[in-house]
């Protein structure tokens, strides 16, 4: 079995330092954070720009679950989000195309409302890679090492960062296993290609 993590994703409910300056619209009614809507009120909030890309996931999430790998049941989908909660995607989840239907089934999962094909835990993603056993992982940066996409069989965890901006810092020293920048391209990439190149070098 593999494991994908999709890390510190711009998933999250609204922030209670500024729920109180947003007012919910026909267009988007939702309590999760997406910078479209809310980057008005965003301006004052600690790490801005890697927060409130909910849609990052959204394709991520349809790009890995309709993969070759998937579908032969020999990877464990994780999304850990910037408030340190994992979700465990089960590998037969049928994730709606439409981003507002995506939006209400995540924001129920994030309230507490039990999705039997979503498991959410609060757990770091220091813990949640000792739990997971990964021995050999592959941190997906454009600053790593440029390995060639039939190399990636070498690892059984890959971390993709779920965010736009930033850099994804991991406590080497609260984790087990071996952990190694990997690059794909020369160029920075979107989560959702990286995790299809991902997903179809572990399938071939």
């Amino acid at each position: 079995m593999y494991n994908i993590i999709l890390a510190k994703s711009a998933l999250e409910l609204i922030p209670e330092e500024i729920k109180n300056k947003i007012k919910k619209s026909r267009v988007y009614k939702y309590d999760i954070l997406d910078s479209n809507y809310h980057y008005k009120v965003m301006k004052n909030l600690k790490d801005k720009r890697m927060r409130g890309r909910p849609d990052i996931i959204h394709i991520s999430l349809l790009n890995i679950l309709d993969s070759p790998i998937n579908h032969e049941r020999k990877l464990n989908i994780y999304v850990h989000t910037y408030d340190d909660k994992v979700l465990k995607i089960n590998p037969e989840l049928r994730l709606p195309r439409n981003y507002f239907r995506f939006l209400g089934v995540i924001e129920d999962v994030l309230k507490g409302k039990r999705n039997p094909l979503i498991k959410m835990e609060e757990k770091s993603l220091e813990e949640l890679l000792n739990d997971i056993n990964a021995k050999k992982i592959a941190l997906m940066t454009k600053q790593g090492k440029l390995t060639e996409p039939s190399q990636l069989k070498n690892y059984d965890t890959f971390i993709v960062g779920g965010f736009p901006y930033g850099k994804l810092n991991v406590n080497r020293k609260k984790v087990f296993g071996k952990i190694d920048e990997v690059s794909i391209y020369k160029k920075g990439l979107m989560a959702w290609t990286v995790c299809g190149i991902i997903c179809y070098a572990l399938s071939f």
